[in-house]
């Protein structure tokens, strides 16, 4: 009788046990699969360091270009897919990132002191595309008509092709469109009928003017 209840309780043990070691791999199995799912996330998307030109306050006021027109800013980042997402082209996912690029340019960061931004929400964009080291920034033409002068049009240029080709590699000129139309010029003033590899103004490490 005693070998029989030293048995069963043998065998209680034992099922305990395998009870505790199965819930332990459970959870250990669970947790393991968490984690890879949470770096697969994480792995769908870098971050993207960008390099955004704002409008110097000093040059815009006084004319002072002893700092340059432009000020630069590399406190913005924008995560972008590491892959192209299901249901998106290439071109449509670089598209998307160049244009949340331009449109950090439409607020001076507060952390930036003395600048100011040309390039704000009044401007619309049709889209930026990018073939063969050309972007293509297609401004919404009904926008550009009341957007300023000389001085404005050329800060406006200068934001965004500097911005664009600092921050993405694979830009290395932009050409302006209007409304899908290669434009003289955009607000009367400048001209834009050609690719531009650099702002007509420039920041005060490189200003040429």
């Amino acid at each position: 009788m005693g070998e029989r209840q030293n048995w069963k309780l043998d065998k209680l043990m034992w099922r305990i046990f395998c009870f505790t070691m199965g819930a332990v791999l459970i959870v250990t199995s669970v947790m393991g699969l968490s984690g890879c799912g949470h770096k697969k996330a994480e792995e769908q998307q870098v971050n993207k360091q960008l390099k955004l030109y704002y409008a110097n306050s000093d040059f815009i006021v006084n004319g002072d270009e002893s700092k340059g027109a432009l000020v630069e800013y590399d406190g913005i980042s924008i995560y972008v897919p590491e892959k192209t997402p299901k249901g998106m082209t290439d071109e449509e996912a670089a598209s998307y990132a160049y244009t949340e690029a331009i449109t950090h340019l439409w607020q001076v960061p507060e952390a930036l002191k003395n600048a100011n931004t040309l390039v704000t929400e009044k401007f619309g964009i049709h889209n930026i595309t990018c073939k063969d080291g050309t972007a293509y920034v297609d401004l919404i033409g009904k926008n550009l008509k009341d957007g300023g002068g000389s001085l404005e049009e050329s800060i406006f240029i200068s934001q965004i092709v500097e911005t664009l080709t600092n921050s993405f590699h694979e830009i290395k000129q932009v050409q302006f469109l209007v409304d899908g139309k290669k434009a003289e010029t955009l607000m009367g003033h400048c001209d834009t009928s050609e690719p531009l590899t650099e702002g007509l103004y420039k920041t005060d490490k490189d200003k040429t003017q």
